[in-house]
Protein backbone atom coordinates (compact mmCIF):
# COMPACT_ATOMS: atom_id res chain seq x y z
CA UNK A 1 0.00 0.00 0.00
CA UNK A 2 1.51 3.32 -1.14
CA UNK A 3 1.41 6.54 0.84
CA UNK A 4 -1.67 7.93 -0.96
CA UNK A 5 -3.63 4.74 -0.39
CA UNK A 6 -2.59 4.59 3.24
CA UNK A 7 -3.63 8.23 3.81
CA UNK A 8 -6.95 7.62 2.07
CA UNK A 9 -7.52 4.59 4.27
CA UNK A 10 -6.59 6.53 7.43
CA UNK A 11 -8.82 9.50 6.55
CA UNK A 12 -11.80 7.25 5.91
CA UNK A 13 -11.19 5.37 9.14
CA UNK A 14 -11.11 8.62 11.16
CA UNK A 15 -14.25 9.89 9.40
CA UNK A 16 -16.11 6.75 10.40
CA UNK A 17 -15.53 7.40 14.12
CA UNK A 18 -18.53 8.80 16.06
CA UNK A 19 -16.38 11.32 17.98
CA UNK A 20 -14.35 14.34 16.94
CA UNK A 21 -10.68 13.84 15.96
CA UNK A 22 -8.26 16.69 15.19
CA UNK A 23 -4.63 15.98 14.29
CA UNK A 24 -2.11 18.82 14.38
CA UNK A 25 1.55 19.74 14.50
CA UNK A 26 3.18 20.71 17.84
CA UNK A 27 2.50 24.39 17.14
CA UNK A 28 -1.23 23.69 16.74
CA UNK A 29 -1.35 23.82 12.95
CA UNK A 30 -4.11 21.44 11.83
CA UNK A 31 -3.29 18.51 9.54
CA UNK A 32 -6.67 16.74 9.58
CA UNK A 33 -10.18 17.06 11.00
CA UNK A 34 -12.59 14.14 10.73
CA UNK A 35 -16.24 14.56 9.71
CA UNK A 36 -17.65 14.45 13.27
CA UNK A 37 -15.31 17.26 14.39
CA UNK A 38 -16.28 19.30 11.34
CA UNK A 39 -19.95 18.86 12.23
CA UNK A 40 -19.47 19.80 15.87
CA UNK A 41 -17.34 22.86 14.94
CA UNK A 42 -19.61 23.95 12.05
CA UNK A 43 -16.92 23.62 9.34
CA UNK A 44 -18.19 23.32 5.79
CA UNK A 45 -15.26 21.41 4.17
CA UNK A 46 -13.85 17.92 4.57
CA UNK A 47 -10.52 18.50 2.77
CA UNK A 48 -7.49 18.20 5.08
CA UNK A 49 -5.36 19.69 2.27
CA UNK A 50 -7.21 23.00 2.57
CA UNK A 51 -6.24 23.23 6.27
CA UNK A 52 -2.59 22.92 5.35
CA UNK A 53 -2.79 25.49 2.54
CA UNK A 54 -4.68 27.98 4.69
CA UNK A 55 -2.33 27.46 7.63
CA UNK A 56 -5.34 26.86 9.92
CA UNK A 57 -4.54 26.45 13.57
CA UNK A 58 -6.70 24.81 16.26
CA UNK A 59 -6.91 28.12 18.13
CA UNK A 60 -8.62 29.53 14.99
CA UNK A 61 -11.41 26.96 15.42
CA UNK A 62 -12.01 26.73 19.12
CA UNK A 63 -11.23 27.69 22.69
CA UNK A 64 -11.10 25.05 25.41
CA UNK A 65 -12.86 26.55 28.43
CA UNK A 66 -12.33 25.50 32.05
CA UNK A 67 -13.72 27.81 34.76
CA UNK A 68 -14.05 30.67 32.23
CA UNK A 69 -10.40 30.32 31.13
CA UNK A 70 -9.05 29.02 27.83
CA UNK A 71 -6.75 26.11 28.80
CA UNK A 72 -5.82 25.16 25.20
CA UNK A 73 -2.51 27.10 25.12
CA UNK A 74 -1.39 25.51 28.40
CA UNK A 75 -2.23 22.00 27.16
CA UNK A 76 -0.32 22.45 23.92
CA UNK A 77 2.66 23.82 25.84
CA UNK A 78 2.70 20.81 28.19
CA UNK A 79 2.50 18.37 25.28
CA UNK A 80 5.33 20.09 23.44
CA UNK A 81 7.46 19.91 26.58
CA UNK A 82 7.14 16.15 26.78
CA UNK A 83 3.79 15.18 28.29
CA UNK A 84 2.36 12.25 26.33
CA UNK A 85 -1.32 12.35 27.39
CA UNK A 86 -3.66 14.87 29.00
CA UNK A 87 -7.25 14.02 30.01
CA UNK A 88 -9.84 16.76 29.93
CA UNK A 89 -11.21 17.55 33.35
CA UNK A 90 -14.90 17.40 34.18
CA UNK A 91 -16.94 20.48 33.20
CA UNK A 92 -14.63 21.33 30.30
CA UNK A 93 -16.35 23.01 27.33
CA UNK A 94 -15.46 23.78 23.72
CA UNK A 95 -16.31 27.25 22.49
CA UNK A 96 -16.27 26.97 18.71
CA UNK A 97 -15.53 30.21 16.85
CA UNK A 98 -17.72 29.77 13.79
CA UNK A 99 -21.00 30.41 15.61
CA UNK A 100 -19.65 31.01 19.14
CA UNK A 101 -21.50 27.92 20.40
CA UNK A 102 -20.44 26.45 23.75
CA UNK A 103 -20.86 22.74 24.50
CA UNK A 104 -19.47 20.35 27.18
CA UNK A 105 -16.94 17.71 26.16
CA UNK A 106 -14.91 14.81 27.43
CA UNK A 107 -11.73 13.69 25.71
CA UNK A 108 -7.93 13.47 25.62
CA UNK A 109 -4.82 14.91 23.95
CA UNK A 110 -2.09 12.50 22.77
CA UNK A 111 1.39 13.40 21.55
CA UNK A 112 3.54 11.26 19.26
CA UNK A 113 7.26 11.70 19.83
CA UNK A 114 10.34 10.71 17.85
CA UNK A 115 13.73 11.04 19.52
CA UNK A 116 12.07 12.85 22.49
CA UNK A 117 10.55 15.40 20.16
CA UNK A 118 6.83 15.88 19.61
CA UNK A 119 5.97 15.42 15.94
CA UNK A 120 2.17 15.20 16.04
CA UNK A 121 -0.71 15.80 18.45
CA UNK A 122 -4.13 14.12 18.34
CA UNK A 123 -7.10 15.71 20.05
CA UNK A 124 -9.99 13.34 20.65
CA UNK A 125 -13.27 14.80 22.02
CA UNK A 126 -16.87 13.76 22.60
CA UNK A 127 -19.80 16.18 22.86
CA UNK A 128 -21.50 15.21 26.15
CA UNK A 129 -24.55 17.50 25.83
CA UNK A 130 -26.96 14.64 25.20
CA UNK A 131 -25.54 12.49 27.99
CA UNK A 132 -25.64 15.35 30.53
CA UNK A 133 -29.18 16.24 29.48
CA UNK A 134 -30.34 12.65 29.80
CA UNK A 135 -28.50 12.27 33.10
CA UNK A 136 -30.15 15.41 34.49
CA UNK A 137 -33.62 14.32 33.32
CA UNK A 138 -33.10 10.83 34.71
CA UNK A 139 -31.72 12.09 38.02
CA UNK A 140 -34.59 14.57 38.41
CA UNK A 141 -37.17 11.90 37.61
CA UNK A 142 -35.58 9.39 39.98
CA UNK A 143 -35.28 11.94 42.77
CA UNK A 144 -38.91 12.99 42.51
CA UNK A 145 -40.16 9.42 42.35
CA UNK A 146 -37.72 7.95 44.91
CA UNK A 147 -36.43 5.36 42.43
CA UNK A 148 -32.92 4.01 43.02
CA UNK A 149 -31.08 1.97 40.34
CA UNK A 150 -28.67 -0.82 41.28
CA UNK A 151 -26.73 -3.73 39.82
CA UNK A 152 -25.37 -6.91 41.33
CA UNK A 153 -21.63 -7.50 40.96
CA UNK A 154 -21.82 -11.30 40.80
CA UNK A 155 -18.05 -11.85 40.92
CA UNK A 156 -17.69 -9.97 44.23
CA UNK A 157 -21.17 -10.72 45.60
CA UNK A 158 -22.09 -7.08 46.28
CA UNK A 159 -24.91 -4.74 45.33
CA UNK A 160 -23.77 -1.45 43.83
CA UNK A 161 -26.48 1.13 44.47
CA UNK A 162 -27.35 4.73 43.70
CA UNK A 163 -25.57 6.95 46.30
CA UNK A 164 -28.91 8.65 47.01
CA UNK A 165 -30.21 5.32 48.34
CA UNK A 166 -27.79 5.35 51.27
CA UNK A 167 -28.55 8.99 52.00
CA UNK A 168 -32.29 8.30 51.94
CA UNK A 169 -32.06 5.34 54.30
CA UNK A 170 -29.54 7.07 56.54
CA UNK A 171 -26.97 4.25 56.32
CA UNK A 172 -23.25 4.20 55.56
CA UNK A 173 -22.28 2.90 52.09
CA UNK A 174 -19.58 0.33 51.52
CA UNK A 175 -16.72 0.82 49.05
CA UNK A 176 -17.96 2.32 45.76
CA UNK A 177 -21.51 2.64 47.14
CA UNK A 178 -21.90 -1.07 47.70
CA UNK A 179 -23.55 -3.45 50.16
CA UNK A 180 -22.80 -7.13 50.50
CA UNK A 181 -25.69 -9.51 49.87
CA UNK A 182 -25.65 -10.47 53.54
CA UNK A 183 -25.82 -6.83 54.66
CA UNK A 184 -28.72 -6.13 52.34
CA UNK A 185 -30.61 -9.29 53.34
CA UNK A 186 -30.31 -8.34 57.03
CA UNK A 187 -32.03 -5.02 56.28
CA UNK A 188 -35.08 -6.77 54.77
CA UNK A 189 -38.06 -7.67 56.96
CA UNK A 190 -37.92 -11.43 57.80
CA UNK A 191 -41.43 -11.98 56.38
CA UNK A 192 -40.40 -10.53 52.99
CA UNK A 193 -37.04 -12.23 52.42
CA UNK A 194 -38.39 -15.41 50.82
CA UNK A 195 -40.24 -13.52 48.05
CA UNK A 196 -37.03 -11.65 47.11
CA UNK A 197 -34.93 -14.82 47.27
CA UNK A 198 -37.37 -16.57 44.92
CA UNK A 199 -37.22 -13.67 42.44
CA UNK A 200 -33.39 -13.65 42.48
CA UNK A 201 -33.29 -17.44 42.04
CA UNK A 202 -35.32 -17.14 38.85
CA UNK A 203 -33.04 -14.36 37.55
CA UNK A 204 -29.89 -16.33 38.41
CA UNK A 205 -31.15 -19.30 36.41
CA UNK A 206 -30.88 -17.23 33.22
CA UNK A 207 -33.86 -19.07 31.72
CA UNK A 208 -36.70 -16.70 32.54
CA UNK A 209 -36.73 -12.91 32.93
CA UNK A 210 -38.63 -12.15 36.17
CA UNK A 211 -39.98 -8.65 35.67
CA UNK A 212 -42.85 -8.71 38.19
CA UNK A 213 -42.36 -6.07 40.93
CA UNK A 214 -41.71 -7.51 44.39
CA UNK A 215 -42.86 -5.47 47.42
CA UNK A 216 -40.82 -5.70 50.62
CA UNK A 217 -40.07 -3.79 53.81
CA UNK A 218 -36.65 -2.37 54.52
CA UNK A 219 -35.23 -1.17 57.82
CA UNK A 220 -34.09 2.46 57.93
CA UNK A 221 -31.29 3.61 60.20
CA UNK A 222 -33.84 4.77 62.83
CA UNK A 223 -35.31 1.26 62.98
CA UNK A 224 -38.53 2.08 61.16
CA UNK A 225 -39.79 -0.21 58.40
CA UNK A 226 -40.48 1.34 55.01
CA UNK A 227 -42.18 -0.30 52.05
CA UNK A 228 -40.19 -0.60 48.81
CA UNK A 229 -40.79 -2.31 45.50
CA UNK A 230 -37.97 -4.04 43.62
CA UNK A 231 -37.75 -4.99 39.98
CA UNK A 232 -34.81 -6.55 38.13
CA UNK A 233 -33.67 -8.30 34.97
CA UNK A 234 -30.46 -9.92 33.73
CA UNK A 235 -28.14 -8.74 30.98
CA UNK A 236 -26.61 -11.39 28.72
CA UNK A 237 -25.36 -14.84 29.59
CA UNK A 238 -21.92 -16.39 29.88
CA UNK A 239 -21.62 -20.16 30.27
CA UNK A 240 -25.40 -20.35 30.64
CA UNK A 241 -25.56 -17.87 33.52
CA UNK A 242 -26.34 -14.14 33.61
CA UNK A 243 -23.22 -12.03 33.87
CA UNK A 244 -25.02 -9.07 35.42
CA UNK A 245 -28.30 -8.42 37.25
CA UNK A 246 -29.64 -4.87 37.12
CA UNK A 247 -32.74 -3.35 38.62
CA UNK A 248 -34.47 -0.53 40.44
CA UNK A 249 -35.71 -0.13 43.99
CA UNK A 250 -38.58 2.31 44.58
CA UNK A 251 -40.08 3.56 47.84
CA UNK A 252 -43.83 2.89 47.85
CA UNK A 253 -44.46 3.98 51.45
CA UNK A 254 -46.55 6.96 50.34
CA UNK A 255 -48.70 4.66 48.22
CA UNK A 256 -49.07 2.29 51.20
CA UNK A 257 -50.09 5.21 53.43
CA UNK A 258 -52.69 6.31 50.88
CA UNK A 259 -53.87 2.72 50.53
CA UNK A 260 -54.27 2.37 54.30
CA UNK A 261 -56.08 5.73 54.50
CA UNK A 262 -58.45 4.74 51.69
CA UNK A 263 -59.05 1.33 53.28
CA UNK A 264 -59.77 2.96 56.63
CA UNK A 265 -62.09 5.45 54.93
CA UNK A 266 -63.86 2.62 53.08
CA UNK A 267 -64.28 0.63 56.30
CA UNK A 268 -65.54 3.74 58.07
CA UNK A 269 -68.00 4.44 55.26
CA UNK A 270 -69.25 0.86 55.31
CA UNK A 271 -69.57 0.98 59.09
CA UNK A 272 -71.35 4.33 58.84
CA UNK A 273 -73.80 2.88 56.30
CA UNK A 274 -74.40 -0.10 58.56
CA UNK A 275 -74.94 2.12 61.58
CA UNK A 276 -77.23 4.45 59.66
CA UNK A 277 -79.33 1.50 58.52
CA UNK A 278 -79.53 0.30 62.10
CA UNK A 279 -80.26 3.86 63.18
CA UNK A 280 -83.17 4.21 60.75
CA UNK A 281 -84.61 0.88 61.83
CA UNK A 282 -84.21 1.85 65.48
CA UNK A 283 -85.50 5.37 64.87
CA UNK A 284 -88.77 4.14 63.40
CA UNK A 285 -89.32 2.20 66.61
CA UNK A 286 -88.13 5.06 68.86
CA UNK A 287 -90.44 7.61 67.22
CA UNK A 288 -93.40 5.26 66.92
CA UNK A 289 -93.30 4.28 70.60
CA UNK A 290 -93.89 7.74 72.17
CA UNK A 291 -96.12 8.77 69.26
CA UNK A 292 -98.38 5.73 69.76
CA UNK A 293 -98.55 6.53 73.48
CA UNK A 294 -99.44 10.18 72.81
CA UNK A 295 -102.15 9.28 70.25
CA UNK A 296 -103.47 6.35 72.28
CA UNK A 297 -103.83 8.10 75.62
CA UNK A 298 -105.21 11.23 73.90
CA UNK A 299 -107.93 9.04 72.34
CA UNK A 300 -108.63 7.47 75.73
CA UNK A 301 -109.03 10.91 77.33
CA UNK A 302 -111.37 12.11 74.57
CA UNK A 303 -113.47 8.95 74.42
CA UNK A 304 -113.85 8.62 78.21
CA UNK A 305 -114.27 12.32 78.97
CA UNK A 306 -116.44 12.65 82.10
CA UNK A 307 -116.05 8.97 83.01
CA UNK A 308 -112.50 9.14 84.46
CA UNK A 309 -111.58 10.36 87.90
CA UNK A 310 -109.34 13.38 88.32
CA UNK A 311 -106.46 11.13 89.41
CA UNK A 312 -106.88 8.92 86.33
CA UNK A 313 -106.97 11.95 84.05
CA UNK A 314 -103.83 13.33 85.68
CA UNK A 315 -102.08 9.99 85.13
CA UNK A 316 -102.96 9.93 81.44
CA UNK A 317 -101.87 13.55 81.01
CA UNK A 318 -98.58 12.74 82.73
CA UNK A 319 -97.99 9.83 80.35
CA UNK A 320 -98.78 12.05 77.35
CA UNK A 321 -96.41 14.72 78.69
CA UNK A 322 -93.54 12.28 79.28
CA UNK A 323 -93.88 10.73 75.85
CA UNK A 324 -94.10 14.18 74.25
CA UNK A 325 -90.84 15.15 75.97
CA UNK A 326 -89.22 11.94 74.75
CA UNK A 327 -90.42 12.58 71.19
CA UNK A 328 -89.20 16.18 71.37
CA UNK A 329 -85.74 14.98 72.47
CA UNK A 330 -85.63 12.49 69.59
CA UNK A 331 -86.50 15.19 67.04
CA UNK A 332 -83.98 17.57 68.63
CA UNK A 333 -81.19 14.98 68.32
CA UNK A 334 -82.05 14.34 64.68
CA UNK A 335 -82.02 18.07 63.90
CA UNK A 336 -78.70 18.52 65.71
CA UNK A 337 -77.23 15.62 63.72
CA UNK A 338 -78.39 17.28 60.48
CA UNK A 339 -76.69 20.53 61.53
CA UNK A 340 -73.47 18.68 62.38
CA UNK A 341 -73.50 16.81 59.05
CA UNK A 342 -74.01 20.07 57.11
CA UNK A 343 -71.61 22.03 59.37
CA UNK A 344 -74.30 24.62 60.13
CA UNK A 345 -74.45 24.25 63.91
CA UNK A 346 -74.08 27.85 65.11
CA UNK A 347 -72.14 28.88 68.22
CA UNK A 348 -72.58 32.25 69.93
CA UNK A 349 -69.83 32.93 72.48
CA UNK A 350 -70.29 35.31 75.36
CA UNK A 351 -69.04 35.88 78.89
CA UNK A 352 -71.41 34.10 81.24
CA UNK A 353 -71.47 32.70 84.76
CA UNK A 354 -70.63 29.01 84.92
CA UNK A 355 -72.35 28.82 88.31
CA UNK A 356 -75.59 30.14 86.73
CA UNK A 357 -75.42 27.58 83.91
CA UNK A 358 -75.06 24.72 86.38
CA UNK A 359 -77.84 26.04 88.61
CA UNK A 360 -80.12 26.26 85.56
CA UNK A 361 -79.38 22.69 84.48
CA UNK A 362 -79.78 21.41 88.05
CA UNK A 363 -83.22 22.99 88.51
CA UNK A 364 -84.43 21.84 85.08
CA UNK A 365 -83.39 18.25 85.81
CA UNK A 366 -85.20 18.33 89.18
CA UNK A 367 -88.34 19.60 87.46
CA UNK A 368 -88.18 16.83 84.84
CA UNK A 369 -89.68 14.51 87.46
CA UNK A 370 -87.41 11.59 86.66
CA UNK A 371 -89.21 8.44 87.82
CA UNK A 372 -86.19 7.33 89.83
CA UNK A 373 -85.43 10.72 91.42
CA UNK A 374 -86.86 9.64 94.81
CA UNK A 375 -84.24 6.85 95.06
CA UNK A 376 -81.31 9.06 94.04
CA UNK A 377 -79.49 11.83 95.88
CA UNK A 378 -79.15 14.47 93.17
CA UNK A 379 -76.59 17.15 94.18
CA UNK A 380 -75.00 20.24 92.67
CA UNK A 381 -71.29 20.86 93.40
CA UNK A 382 -69.87 24.19 92.21
CA UNK A 383 -66.99 26.54 93.07
CA UNK A 384 -67.22 28.84 96.09
CA UNK A 385 -66.51 31.77 93.80
CA UNK A 386 -68.43 32.89 90.77
CA UNK A 387 -66.63 31.58 87.72
CA UNK A 388 -67.14 33.44 84.48
CA UNK A 389 -66.45 31.65 81.24
CA UNK A 390 -66.42 32.72 77.60
CA UNK A 391 -68.59 30.06 75.95
CA UNK A 392 -71.88 29.35 74.23
CA UNK A 393 -74.18 28.95 77.26
CA UNK A 394 -76.99 27.26 75.29
CA UNK A 395 -74.66 24.61 73.83
CA UNK A 396 -72.91 24.03 77.15
CA UNK A 397 -76.31 23.55 78.84
CA UNK A 398 -77.19 21.06 76.10
CA UNK A 399 -74.05 19.02 76.90
CA UNK A 400 -74.69 19.05 80.67
CA UNK A 401 -78.39 18.22 80.13
CA UNK A 402 -77.53 15.24 77.89
CA UNK A 403 -74.97 13.90 80.36
CA UNK A 404 -77.35 14.29 83.31
CA UNK A 405 -80.23 12.63 81.42
CA UNK A 406 -77.86 9.80 80.63
CA UNK A 407 -76.98 9.44 84.31
CA UNK A 408 -80.66 9.23 85.33
CA UNK A 409 -81.31 6.71 82.55
CA UNK A 410 -78.76 4.21 83.89
CA UNK A 411 -78.92 4.91 87.65
CA UNK A 412 -81.58 3.24 89.83
CA UNK A 413 -80.28 4.31 93.24
CA UNK A 414 -77.36 6.04 94.95
CA UNK A 415 -76.39 9.53 93.80
CA UNK A 416 -75.82 11.74 90.79
CA UNK A 417 -73.42 14.67 91.20
CA UNK A 418 -73.37 17.61 88.79
CA UNK A 419 -70.52 20.09 89.23
CA UNK A 420 -67.24 21.66 88.23
CA UNK A 421 -63.78 22.32 89.68
CA UNK A 422 -61.28 25.07 88.96
CA UNK A 423 -57.97 23.26 88.40
CA UNK A 424 -54.53 24.43 87.35
CA UNK A 425 -54.58 25.18 83.65
CA UNK A 426 -58.22 24.19 83.08
CA UNK A 427 -61.78 24.05 84.39
CA UNK A 428 -63.23 20.55 84.74
CA UNK A 429 -66.98 19.91 84.51
CA UNK A 430 -68.33 16.54 85.60
CA UNK A 431 -71.45 14.41 85.88
CA UNK A 432 -70.92 11.46 88.21
CA UNK A 433 -73.33 8.64 89.08
CA UNK A 434 -73.54 5.30 90.89
CA UNK A 435 -75.33 3.59 88.02
CA UNK A 436 -74.73 0.29 86.27
CA UNK A 437 -71.41 1.43 84.74
CA UNK A 438 -69.98 0.94 81.27
CA UNK A 439 -67.76 -1.93 80.09
CA UNK A 440 -64.44 -1.24 78.37
CA UNK A 441 -65.89 -2.61 75.14
CA UNK A 442 -68.62 0.05 75.17
CA UNK A 443 -66.34 2.88 76.36
CA UNK A 444 -64.27 2.53 73.17
CA UNK A 445 -67.37 3.39 71.11
CA UNK A 446 -69.35 5.49 73.57
CA UNK A 447 -68.99 8.70 71.52
CA UNK A 448 -69.70 7.04 68.15
CA UNK A 449 -72.82 8.11 66.31
CA UNK A 450 -75.89 5.86 66.55
CA UNK A 451 -74.17 3.78 69.25
CA UNK A 452 -76.36 2.56 72.13
CA UNK A 453 -75.11 0.70 75.20
CA UNK A 454 -78.53 -0.80 75.85
CA UNK A 455 -80.90 -1.16 72.91
CA UNK A 456 -83.84 -1.51 75.33
CA UNK A 457 -83.26 1.99 76.73
CA UNK A 458 -84.95 4.95 75.06
CA UNK A 459 -82.77 7.21 72.95
CA UNK A 460 -81.19 7.60 69.52
CA UNK A 461 -77.58 6.83 70.32
CA UNK A 462 -76.72 10.35 69.21
CA UNK A 463 -76.59 12.29 72.47
CA UNK A 464 -72.98 11.56 73.47
CA UNK A 465 -71.72 11.97 69.89
CA UNK A 466 -73.39 15.39 69.74
CA UNK A 467 -71.88 16.25 73.13
CA UNK A 468 -68.39 15.44 71.83
CA UNK A 469 -68.86 17.62 68.74
CA UNK A 470 -70.06 20.55 70.84
CA UNK A 471 -67.23 20.22 73.39
CA UNK A 472 -64.64 20.16 70.61
CA UNK A 473 -66.11 23.37 69.19
CA UNK A 474 -65.86 24.88 72.69
CA UNK A 475 -62.10 24.10 72.54
CA UNK A 476 -62.49 21.42 75.20
CA UNK A 477 -62.19 17.68 75.62
CA UNK A 478 -64.67 15.09 76.92
CA UNK A 479 -63.69 11.76 78.48
CA UNK A 480 -65.37 9.04 80.53
CA UNK A 481 -64.30 6.82 83.44
CA UNK A 482 -66.45 3.88 84.47
CA UNK A 483 -66.56 0.57 86.25
CA UNK A 484 -69.27 -2.05 85.90
CA UNK A 485 -71.61 -2.01 88.90
CA UNK A 486 -69.97 1.04 90.50
CA UNK A 487 -70.94 3.96 88.28
CA UNK A 488 -69.68 6.40 85.67
CA UNK A 489 -68.00 9.81 85.64
CA UNK A 490 -68.07 12.01 82.52
CA UNK A 491 -65.45 14.78 82.46
CA UNK A 492 -65.40 17.90 80.29
CA UNK A 493 -62.14 19.89 80.34
CA UNK A 494 -62.27 23.50 79.14
CA UNK A 495 -59.09 25.58 78.63
CA UNK A 496 -58.31 28.07 81.38
CA UNK A 497 -57.49 30.85 78.92
CA UNK A 498 -61.17 31.03 78.06
CA UNK A 499 -62.14 31.80 81.64
CA UNK A 500 -62.27 34.87 83.95
CA UNK A 501 -62.80 34.67 87.73
CA UNK A 502 -64.40 37.22 90.04
CA UNK A 503 -64.99 36.91 93.79
CA UNK A 504 -68.54 37.07 95.06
Amino acid sequence: MNFIQQKYYTDNLLNALPDGIITMLPDGKISHINLQAQTELHINTSSSKKYQEDNLYISDLLSLMQLDQDILPRILDELEKGKSKIDLMQNTCIKEKATHTLFPVSGQFFSFRINDETVEIIFYFHNTTNELTQEYILTTALRRSKIYPWFLDIDHGVFVLDPRYFEYLGIEPGPNNSLTMEEYTNMIHPDDRQALNDAFAIQFSGNVVFEKPVPFRLSRRNGQWEWFEGQSTYIGRLSGLPYRLVGICMSIQEHKNIEETLTAALNKAEESDRLKSAFLANMSHEIRTPLNAIVGFSDVLVSTLGELSEEECRGYVELIKNNSSQLLMLISDILDLAKIESNTMNFIFSKTSLNAIFENVFQEQKMNNHSNLKNIKFELHTSSQTTYIVTDPMRLKQVLGNLTNNAFKFTREGYIHLGFEVLEGKIQLYVEDTGQGISQEHIEHIFDRFYKIDSFKAGTGLGLSICKTIVNRLQGDITVRSEIGKGTRFLVDLPVNMNIHENK
